[in-house]
């Protein structure tokens, strides 16, 4: 298994990668910038993430493509080259490989059960946890320290605790620079859960800071550019926090006035979390939205326009099923 200090040296290389999906990414080029020979590059970056650089940079395009498709109405052509494929056939290939369906296709499939979990779960709140109505809200600009991590989010243990590695990280590297921080642990999620392969889920934890610094290259310090989000309160334990994001997602679709953006999806723990399994977390869940002049799918729960799709949608691996269709969270490099 890869040592923690070799994952650690990968990070600005994978900071960069997904910041940049959207261009033509040269990685023998990459490669020799972070001191690699291209041959070794490969294998290093093999034995760390479990995957080639190649398979990597494709499944995140791919992933970011599929949460694209179900969150805008922007044309299949333009999704797949805003996530850096270079035409319609080379990106409906390699959808269709990933996801077995087209991404018209998937589309068409999210839209369907959007609507139906719309009109079954209007006034759901929570199986095994508490959920608020959803609201919107604006959140200030500051800036953060964080650190990534790669791995389930079901195995983050809470922030503060004995078996935590990033929080706590952050926290005693504040202390040994002199840096004023606030103990308020912030999680973005860049994948979603339900697509994306447990051992490959990103995620940045990071605490809020009082002024910028000069981090090191695992420890980077971000600037959290303030906007809107939609948020509901979730009181429960880690293993529901899906149920928070589907609950706020839904609350989205269900507005005249919001739309997504493609920011990751963010959680910020209130008060004191003893562990990650306790029935009193209180959590807040919160999604990037900004306003639009779309019609929401509220409209359509009176319309009947569900039933106009038949039975076209199907559980399982059924043909022309797209194993995206329950994309909720965010997938989506950090500005």
């Amino acid at each position: 298994m890869p040592s923690r200090s070799s994952f650690q040296e990968m990070i600005p290389l994978l900071i960069e990668v997904q910041q940049n999906l959207d261009r033509n990414l040269d990685l023998k080029s990459l490669a020799r910038k972070y001191g690699y020979s291209p041959f070794h590059f490969h294998r290093v970056f093999s034995n760390i993430m479990g995957e080639t650089p190649r398979n990597y940079v494709e499944r995140l395009r791919l992933e970011k493509a599929a949460y694209k498709l179900q969150i805008t109405d922007d044309p299949v052509l333009d999704v797949g080259l805003s996530v850096g494929f270079k035409n319609h056939e080379t990106f409906t290939r390699a959808f269709q490989r990933y996801f077995g369906a087209s991404p018209r296709g998937c589309r068409k499939n999210a839209k369907v059960l959007q609507i139906r979990r719309l009109r079954a779960n209007r006034s759901f709140r929570g199986d095994g946890c508490s959920l608020s109505e959803v609201k919107f809200e604006w959140l200030r600009s500051t800036y953060l320290l964080s650190i990534m991590h790669v791995g389930a989010y079901s195995e983050i243990p809470a922030a503060f605790t004995e078996d935590d590695r990033m929080w706590n990280t952050l926290v005693d590297w504040a202390k040994r620079h002199n840096v004023p921080y606030h103990p308020i642990p912030f999680s973005f999620y860049h994948d979603n859960p339900t697509v994306t392969p447990k051992a490959a889920q990103r995620t940045e934890a990071c605490i809020p800071i009082d002024t910028a610094v000069t981090g090191t290259q695992s420890i980077r310090c971000i600037e959290f550019v303030g906007d809107e989000y939609a948020v509901a309160e979730h009181i429960g334990p880690y293993s529901t926090l899906i149920q928070g994001f589907r609950h706020v997602a839904d609350g989205v679709r269900a507005s005249e006035k919001y739309g997504f953006r493609t920011d990751p999806a963010l959680a910020i723990a209130r008060g004191i979390h003893l562990d990650k399994d306790s029935v009193l977390n209180h959590t807040d869940v919160y999604l990037p939205v900004q306003k639009t002049g779309r019609e929401g799918l509220s409209r359509q729960l009176t319309t009947g326009e569900e039933e106009s799709h038949g039975d076209s949608q199907h559980s399982g691996g059924s043909r022309g099923t797209c194993r995206a269709d329950h994309c909720v969270v965010r997938n989506r490099s950090s500005r």
